[in-house]
Protein backbone atom coordinates (compact mmCIF):
# COMPACT_ATOMS: atom_id res chain seq x y z
CA UNK A 1 0.00 0.00 0.00
CA UNK A 2 3.01 2.19 0.79
CA UNK A 3 4.71 1.95 -2.68
CA UNK A 4 1.29 2.54 -4.42
CA UNK A 5 0.80 5.56 -2.46
CA UNK A 6 3.89 6.88 -3.08
CA UNK A 7 4.02 5.81 -7.35
CA UNK A 8 0.87 7.97 -6.84
CA UNK A 9 2.47 11.06 -5.46
CA UNK A 10 5.31 10.72 -8.25
CA UNK A 11 2.94 10.54 -11.20
CA UNK A 12 0.59 13.78 -9.71
CA UNK A 13 0.37 16.79 -12.51
CA UNK A 14 0.52 20.43 -12.16
CA UNK A 15 -2.31 21.81 -9.93
CA UNK A 16 -4.67 24.34 -11.52
CA UNK A 17 -2.80 27.40 -9.40
CA UNK A 18 0.88 26.18 -10.33
CA UNK A 19 -0.95 26.40 -14.22
CA UNK A 20 -1.98 30.09 -13.66
CA UNK A 21 1.05 31.00 -12.09
CA UNK A 22 3.12 29.60 -14.95
CA UNK A 23 0.83 31.80 -17.54
CA UNK A 24 1.03 34.78 -15.88
CA UNK A 25 5.04 34.42 -15.72
CA UNK A 26 4.98 33.61 -19.83
CA UNK A 27 2.21 36.81 -20.26
CA UNK A 28 5.01 39.29 -18.46
CA UNK A 29 8.43 38.21 -20.14
CA UNK A 30 6.08 38.26 -23.48
CA UNK A 31 4.94 42.05 -22.99
CA UNK A 32 8.78 42.70 -21.87
CA UNK A 33 10.12 41.49 -25.07
CA UNK A 34 7.64 43.37 -27.03
CA UNK A 35 7.96 46.67 -25.46
CA UNK A 36 11.70 46.51 -25.57
CA UNK A 37 11.72 45.78 -29.45
CA UNK A 38 8.91 49.07 -29.81
CA UNK A 39 10.94 50.79 -27.65
CA UNK A 40 14.60 49.76 -29.86
CA UNK A 41 12.06 50.84 -32.98
CA UNK A 42 10.99 53.94 -31.34
CA UNK A 43 14.90 54.79 -30.07
CA UNK A 44 15.68 54.65 -33.95
CA UNK A 45 12.84 56.98 -35.09
CA UNK A 46 14.41 59.58 -32.92
CA UNK A 47 17.95 58.73 -33.86
CA UNK A 48 16.62 59.94 -37.53
CA UNK A 49 15.01 62.43 -36.02
CA UNK A 50 18.34 63.90 -34.61
CA UNK A 51 20.15 63.32 -37.91
CA UNK A 52 17.59 65.02 -39.78
CA UNK A 53 17.82 68.07 -37.49
CA UNK A 54 21.46 68.47 -38.22
CA UNK A 55 21.32 67.52 -42.07
CA UNK A 56 18.72 70.44 -41.98
CA UNK A 57 21.12 72.81 -40.13
CA UNK A 58 23.76 72.21 -42.71
CA UNK A 59 21.85 72.49 -45.87
CA UNK A 60 20.78 76.09 -44.03
CA UNK A 61 24.66 76.71 -43.82
CA UNK A 62 25.56 75.36 -47.05
CA UNK A 63 22.17 77.90 -48.73
CA UNK A 64 23.85 80.77 -47.38
CA UNK A 65 27.23 80.24 -47.96
CA UNK A 66 26.89 79.54 -51.23
CA UNK A 67 24.04 81.70 -52.26
CA UNK A 68 22.37 78.99 -53.73
CA UNK A 69 18.48 77.83 -53.66
CA UNK A 70 17.71 74.17 -52.07
CA UNK A 71 14.84 72.30 -51.42
CA UNK A 72 14.12 69.25 -49.32
CA UNK A 73 11.87 66.39 -51.31
CA UNK A 74 10.66 63.67 -49.52
CA UNK A 75 9.39 60.42 -51.06
CA UNK A 76 6.72 58.25 -49.45
CA UNK A 77 7.64 54.25 -48.16
CA UNK A 78 6.70 51.48 -50.42
CA UNK A 79 6.76 47.66 -50.12
CA UNK A 80 9.76 47.63 -50.93
CA UNK A 81 11.70 50.50 -50.35
CA UNK A 82 11.49 52.71 -46.94
CA UNK A 83 10.70 56.14 -46.67
CA UNK A 84 13.57 58.68 -48.15
CA UNK A 85 14.56 62.18 -48.52
CA UNK A 86 16.88 63.88 -50.68
CA UNK A 87 18.08 67.68 -51.29
CA UNK A 88 17.20 69.28 -54.68
CA UNK A 89 18.71 72.37 -56.16
CA UNK A 90 16.73 74.81 -57.73
CA UNK A 91 18.11 75.52 -61.92
CA UNK A 92 17.44 78.93 -62.68
CA UNK A 93 15.69 79.86 -65.37
CA UNK A 94 18.03 79.64 -68.23
CA UNK A 95 19.97 76.55 -67.06
CA UNK A 96 16.25 74.95 -67.22
CA UNK A 97 15.33 76.08 -70.77
CA UNK A 98 19.24 74.95 -71.87
CA UNK A 99 18.76 71.48 -69.80
CA UNK A 100 15.20 71.33 -71.43
CA UNK A 101 16.55 72.11 -74.95
CA UNK A 102 20.14 69.16 -74.69
CA UNK A 103 17.14 66.99 -73.18
CA UNK A 104 15.34 67.34 -76.77
CA UNK A 105 18.02 67.26 -79.16
CA UNK A 106 18.95 64.01 -77.50
CA UNK A 107 15.73 62.18 -76.60
CA UNK A 108 13.03 63.94 -79.18
CA UNK A 109 13.06 60.97 -81.78
CA UNK A 110 13.35 58.28 -79.55
CA UNK A 111 10.03 59.49 -77.83
CA UNK A 112 8.54 61.51 -80.54
CA UNK A 113 7.71 64.40 -78.68
CA UNK A 114 9.52 67.51 -76.73
CA UNK A 115 10.81 67.31 -72.89
CA UNK A 116 9.37 70.10 -71.14
CA UNK A 117 11.30 72.78 -69.24
CA UNK A 118 9.04 72.35 -66.11
CA UNK A 119 10.37 68.92 -65.50
CA UNK A 120 13.94 70.33 -64.93
CA UNK A 121 12.97 73.19 -62.31
CA UNK A 122 14.38 70.87 -59.68
CA UNK A 123 17.78 68.37 -60.25
CA UNK A 124 19.31 66.12 -57.57
CA UNK A 125 22.19 67.92 -55.40
CA UNK A 126 25.00 65.30 -56.93
CA UNK A 127 27.00 64.99 -53.58
CA UNK A 128 24.06 64.81 -51.58
CA UNK A 129 22.85 61.12 -51.67
CA UNK A 130 19.01 60.20 -51.32
CA UNK A 131 18.84 58.94 -47.77
CA UNK A 132 16.40 56.31 -46.05
CA UNK A 133 15.23 56.06 -42.75
CA UNK A 134 15.04 52.72 -40.75
CA UNK A 135 11.44 50.28 -41.27
CA UNK A 136 8.27 52.21 -40.11
CA UNK A 137 10.03 55.38 -39.68
CA UNK A 138 8.73 58.69 -41.61
CA UNK A 139 8.12 62.46 -41.27
CA UNK A 140 5.42 64.97 -42.70
CA UNK A 141 6.15 68.79 -43.48
CA UNK A 142 3.74 71.31 -42.81
CA UNK A 143 4.28 74.57 -44.61
CA UNK A 144 3.67 77.83 -42.21
CA UNK A 145 2.25 81.69 -43.56
CA UNK A 146 4.42 83.67 -44.21
CA UNK A 147 5.03 86.72 -46.44
CA UNK A 148 8.39 86.64 -48.05
CA UNK A 149 10.08 90.39 -48.68
CA UNK A 150 13.17 89.29 -50.72
CA UNK A 151 11.81 86.64 -53.28
CA UNK A 152 9.19 86.90 -55.68
CA UNK A 153 9.88 83.93 -57.95
CA UNK A 154 6.54 82.14 -58.04
CA UNK A 155 8.48 78.40 -58.84
CA UNK A 156 9.80 79.05 -55.36
CA UNK A 157 6.77 80.49 -53.24
CA UNK A 158 3.86 79.28 -54.96
CA UNK A 159 1.53 75.96 -53.66
CA UNK A 160 2.97 73.99 -56.01
CA UNK A 161 6.78 74.69 -54.99
CA UNK A 162 8.59 72.19 -52.60
CA UNK A 163 7.35 73.08 -48.70
CA UNK A 164 11.11 73.34 -47.35
CA UNK A 165 12.76 75.59 -49.68
CA UNK A 166 15.89 77.71 -48.44
CA UNK A 167 15.81 80.70 -50.78
CA UNK A 168 19.68 81.42 -51.00
CA UNK A 169 19.30 84.80 -49.59
CA UNK A 170 18.77 83.96 -46.28
CA UNK A 171 15.11 83.36 -46.39
CA UNK A 172 13.55 79.87 -45.69
CA UNK A 173 9.88 78.90 -46.17
CA UNK A 174 9.03 78.06 -42.67
CA UNK A 175 7.61 74.83 -41.81
CA UNK A 176 6.96 72.08 -39.08
CA UNK A 177 7.88 68.70 -39.41
CA UNK A 178 6.99 65.88 -37.54
CA UNK A 179 8.50 62.27 -36.91
CA UNK A 180 6.18 59.19 -37.33
CA UNK A 181 7.29 55.68 -36.51
CA UNK A 182 4.11 53.41 -37.98
CA UNK A 183 2.19 56.54 -38.28
CA UNK A 184 1.89 57.17 -34.48
CA UNK A 185 3.69 60.75 -33.53
CA UNK A 186 7.37 60.26 -32.19
CA UNK A 187 9.27 63.24 -30.54
CA UNK A 188 8.15 66.65 -30.52
CA UNK A 189 7.42 69.34 -33.43
CA UNK A 190 10.92 69.99 -34.99
CA UNK A 191 10.18 74.12 -36.44
CA UNK A 192 12.02 75.30 -39.30
CA UNK A 193 11.78 79.42 -39.33
CA UNK A 194 12.02 81.93 -42.03
CA UNK A 195 16.03 82.55 -41.35
CA UNK A 196 16.48 78.84 -41.50
CA UNK A 197 17.14 78.28 -37.69
CA UNK A 198 16.15 74.42 -36.25
CA UNK A 199 13.81 74.55 -33.25
CA UNK A 200 13.22 71.62 -31.42
CA UNK A 201 10.09 72.02 -29.80
CA UNK A 202 10.12 69.33 -26.76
Amino acid sequence: YSMTTQSSHQQRGFTLIELMVVIVIISIMASLVVMNLSGTDQRKAMQARELLMLDLQRINREANDQSRIYALSTQPATDVQPFRYELLAYRTANASHQHALNNTHQHALNQGRDESASNDTWAQVKDQPMKALPQGVSFSIQAEAHEFKNANNSDLISADAPKLIWLGNGEVKPVTIQMYFEQKPVGALIRVDYLGKVIDES
